[in-house]
């Protein structure tokens, strides 16, 4: 019988856990085939507007490149491919990386897909050590992942290393609502 990659011991404080990424990237590894349908499952159907919202608040110019970490199945890579500038036009490319091959196969699966003008490439890499020049990307995003990375502070630096001077950062993640009774509500779905 295969034993469960997160328990109840090591989900009580999982950035503790010193083989984290190993578990992580199994996780997703297992879960890659299900992953949207999860995603889904989990917002009840909200996280495609959720990336919308992220793209629109990453205020993209048509001559911005954009990285997308932690990319998974690529959603908020093409969210942001297919986004239209103030400019007419969409941004001058997207770069998905994830540290998971097999979700980064369902996000080329994607692009095959599609027929935009600015189709992301996708390729494999860690948050905390990405496969990027110095300075090279004007929007750097990560969706529903940053409670994935080892050390979140570590992958933040990466984030601001790469980011050209006047870079955004979007980090889009689950938190409980403010509001009790939608507290209550989420808590019991």
């Amino acid at each position: 019988m295969t034993q469960p990659v997160w328990t109840n011991g090591n989900l009580a404080n999982p950035h503790e856990v010193t083989d984290k990424a190993q578990r992580v990237q199994s996780m997703f590894s297992a879960i890659a085939p299900s992953y949207d349908l999860n995603n889904r499952l989990h917002s009840m159907w909200r996280d495609q507007a959720w990336r919308r919202a992220a793209v629109k608040a990453a205020d993209v110019k048509s001559d911005d490149v954009v990285l997308d970490v932690a990319c998974g199945t690529g959603d908020l890579s093409l969210a942001f491919a297919s986004h239209k500038t103030a400019q007419g036009g969409g941004c001058s490319r997207v770069i998905g990386v994830d540290f998971t091959y097999d979700m980064l196969t369902i996000a080329n699966q994607k692009n095959d897909n599609t027929d935009f003008q600015c189709v992301p490439t996708y390729q494999t890499g860690d948050a905390m050590h990405l496969p990027i020049a110095d300075q090279r990307v004007d929007v750097v995003s990560i969706a529903f992942g940053i409670r994935n990375v080892s050390n979140p502070q570590l992958a933040i630096a990466e984030f601001n290393r790469v980011l050209r001077p006047g870079g955004r950062v979007i980090i889009l993640e689950f938190s409980l609502p403010r509001n009790a009774l939608m507290r209550g509500l989420y808590n019991f779905y």
